[in-house]
């Protein structure tokens, strides 16, 4: 098992070469609470009083800095915002709730850090469902929440039980029932889905929130889910669907019309 996911690790981290990490933008590495961080900071940068926590997709296995820093330095130049990038502890080596404990620390550190900063949590697919896992656990701590929450191709459900994973299988090119099933097992580990399941243990009220997904996905109705959910808070929800797209299909080409459009978007949706 550990070399298949060992394989699976190295091919996923090619999703970071498929284009240019975007010019003047750096890196900067920072451990925060003995977690591996990275900051993406625009050369020249002034600070707008708002900052990006990123949370990378990868089914709580997958997934680095490798992976994602083309895709994070470009929201970072396009958002012209700082961006802090978590590697926060992976399964099956670290099961749940490892992912969210060290998420949530990081957070706790950017609130104490910059009091008054409006901090937007994005996630992508995975990165997503833990966005909410972590939302929630925020609530109950009862401390200052994100002022806005982006999801790109949000996995939210791990029971794996909307109706898009059957009628989506055929045009769905990336992700398959049974893969997330499998990925799922090495998530919970010795729990049981349901306590680990972002959409079941969703807890408190939720920021702004802009979805954005593909309507290729087997995970659509996750995005139609979280998106319902929330609307009956009488939060501010948007809810894009992008015709003919992949999931999370800015990671595989930022130069196309849907990927600058989602941009433009997400740069909208944080300025209104």
């Amino acid at each position: 098992m550990n070399d298949t996911i060992n394989i699976s690790r190295l091919n996923f981290e090619k999703l970071g070469e498929l284009y240019k990490h975007a010019d003047n933008v750096l890196i900067e590495n920072e451990t925060i609470e003995d977690i591996n961080c990275y900051w993406f900071k625009n050369k020249g940068d002034h600070s707008t009083g708002k900052l990006l926590l990123y949370l990378h997709g990868g089914c709580f296995v997958l997934g680095s800095l490798q992976s994602h820093q083309a895709l994070v330095s470009h929201l970072s130049k396009n958002l012209m915002l700082p961006v802090l990038f978590v590697e926060y502890r992976l399964a099956p080596e670290n099961p749940f709730p490892a992912a969210v404990i060290d998420i949530t620390k990081v957070y706790q550190h950017l609130l104490s850090r910059y009091p008054g900063c409006d901090i937007v949590l994005m996630g992508d697919s995975a990165g997503a469902g833990l966005a909410i896992s972590v939302l929630s656990k925020i609530n109950e701590m009862d401390i200052h929440a994100p002022k806005y929450l982006i999801m790109l191709s949000p996995w939210i459900d791990l029971a794996c039980t909307n109706q898009s994973l059957i009628t989506n299988a055929a045009i769905d090119p990336i992700l398959t029932k049974e893969q997330l099933e499998k990925f799922v097992s090495f998530y919970v580990n010795d729990k049981t889905v349901s306590a680990a399941n972002p959409i079941e243990t969703m807890y408190g009220p939720a920021p702004q929130l802009l979805i954005i997904v593909g309507s290729n996905e087997i995970l659509l109705d996750d995005s139609k889910l979280i998106c319902n959910k929330i609307a009956e808070q009488q939060t501010k929800v948007e809810l894009n669907i992008y015709e003919g797209q992949n999931h999370v299909w800015m990671l595989e080409d930022i130069n196309t019309e849907a990927s600058k459009k989602a941009l433009k978007e997400i740069q909208e949706f944080i300025a209104a």
